[in-house]
């Protein structure tokens, strides 16, 4: 490139490009461009050149465009063969059902029909006596009479709620405070009190209550409470109508009125919420 300094001819002042002419700042003087053919040549390469770039970014452009039709086409197609293989996959678990229902049909006909045989030959009763016979067999009863509690029973009983008071309080003891210091009870014995039947209880089913006798010792003496356990659930066996029971002792919830929620002072009142508060028929077991 070369660089040159544009001065006016008449006045030597500064020119400027107007157009396609150049005109003096000063005088005013225009004069005319007159291009040569390298002049004429640059300007048509700087032209094609910007043709090409022009062209290039179109297709460039163009080639963008058929890019990501393709793709879309290509996700498309995935999509319609990939619901294409989950609806043949449905047809034919479909299939396999209804075949395997078919047989099943099949094989409870086959069964069914032999029965009926049986039936009509006499080697096997009908459905309903059967029915009729393992219901009366088995059927548990929950009309359990006070007979029902015999001495073997009851013992288990005792020995279950026995065992449940004295496990209850192996890891803890009671603290009471009087006369200023605080006294430390162990319960040390349990002792059968009474044993009650009572029938159409208010939950509906029979049940016995076992009223035990507790022995809380201390430094400074022992301490006598009440307290109960309930067995739930009777039922006469529909086999060899003897009593059934899980021996799994119950208790209440204790009112206020218990000594530390633990067990009552008063006796009566351990009766009252024990045995009174279940209603139905109250008869006392004999020991």
């Amino acid at each position: 490139m070369k660089l040159v300094n544009l001065t006016c001819p008449n006045c030597s002042g500064a020119m400027k490009k107007e157009g396609e002419n150049i005109v003096c700042q000063s005088c005013g003087a225009v004069f005319a461009i007159d291009y040569d053919d390298a002049d004429v040549e640059h300007e048509k390469l700087q032209t094609e050149d910007e043709r090409a770039k022009r062209e290039f970014e179109h297709e460039k452009e163009l080639l963008e465009i058929r890019h990501r039709q393709e793709e879309e086409a290509r996700i498309a197609a995935e999509k319609r063969e990939s619901k294409r293989a989950v609806k043949a996959k449905i047809g034919r678990s479909i299939s396999a059902k209804i075949s395997g229902l078919i047989g099943l049909l099949i094989v409870v006909g086959f069964f069914y029909g032999s029965y009926k045989l049986c039936v009509r030959w006499g080697v096997v009763p009908p459905m309903k006596e059967i029915i009729a016979s393992a219901t009366a067999n088995n059927a548990p009863n929950y009309n359990v009479p006070v007979e029902a509690i015999t001495d073997e029973v009851l013992e288990n009983m005792i020995s279950a709620g026995r065992s449940t008071k004295l496990s209850t309080r192996s890891n803890r003891n009671i603290k009471d405070y009087a006369n200023g210091e605080w006294i430390e009870y162990t319960l040390s014995e349990v002792e059968l009190d009474s044993a009650y039947f009572i029938a159409n209880a208010s939950e509906g089913h029979n049940r016995v209550v076992i009223i035990f006798k507790l022995t809380n010792s201390s430094s400074t003496g022992d301490k006598i409470t009440y307290d109960a356990v309930f067995f739930d659930e009777l039922k006469i066996s529909g086999t060899d109508g003897s009593l059934v029971c899980n021996y799994i002792p119950e208790n209440i919830s204790r009112s206020k009125a218990a000594w530390h929620n633990d067990s009552y002072e008063d006796r009566d009142q351990c009766y009252r919420e024990n045995v009174l508060a279940f209603g139905g028929t109250v008869t006392e077991l004999g020991i």
